[in-house]
């Protein structure tokens, strides 16, 4: 098969896989399904990637890229203080709403503690642009733009489990509230109290 042949038929199995991991989890998914949705064969698949859990890492590994790809973005616009602060959370909720998948497929691998995810090399997971995100904040700090108390690793890891949450949660939430936590009005809502709640509890007096 041509080269150019082969990386399609890989993207495609990819496409199909996330699909059917994020909608039924790891066991609940079928090679079978995937060869299905893909339009591609079983043998295929495990030729590419070895086996469902080499599939499955696969696929993990790919909705990260694309986080990251979304965090440099940001990183590009070189941006500080506040103003970063704000864009971090669009850019999480932003990032989250145009992958639904992403969320599910998070959802699913902590329900099963993790496990599959620690093969994988510690690049796949461990993005270098969280720690910019931790520097920017300590600079932050010493310039006297946030609280000198703050814990810049803590506040980077509470904006995206805050952030997360809203779409995690989103179903429960929506019942409980009473609310469309779903809708476009609503996560605008959101993206921007979340942004001020997170500015107005690391920002110094009359600065969020």
């Amino acid at each position: 098969m041509p080269e150019r042949d082969a990386e399609r038929s890989r993207r495609e199995i990819l496409m199909a896989a996330e699909a059917e991991f994020a909608q039924k989890g790891f066991y609940g998914a079928r090679v079978d399904a995937i060869a299905r949705r893909s339009g591609r064969n079983k043998r295929m698949i495990y030729v590419y990637f070895g086996d469902k859990e080499g599939l499955w890492r696969q696929v993990i590994s790919e909705v990260y890229r694309r986080m990251e790809e979304a965090e440099q973005s940001l990183i590009d616009l070189q941006l500080s203080g506040r103003e970063l602060v704000r864009r971090m959370v669009y850019t999480y909720f932003d990032f989250l709403q145009a992958n639904p998948s992403f969320v599910s497929l998070l959802s699913w691998e902590n329900l099963d503690g993790g496990c599959r995810l620690e093969p994988l090399p510690e690049g796949k997971i461990g993005r270098q642009s969280l720690q910019f995100f931790v520097d920017a904040l300590e600079r932050g700090k010493a310039e006297g733009i946030f609280r000198p108390e703050i814990d810049p690793w803590h506040t980077a890891l509470s904006m995206i489990t805050t952030c997360f949450a809203n779409f995690s949660n989103r179903y429960t939430l929506s019942r409980l509230f009473g609310a469309d936590l779903c809708g476009a009005e609503m996560l605008a809502a959101r993206k921007e109290h979340t942004a001020r709640l997170i500015l107005g509890c690391i920002c110094t007096e009359g600065e969020e």
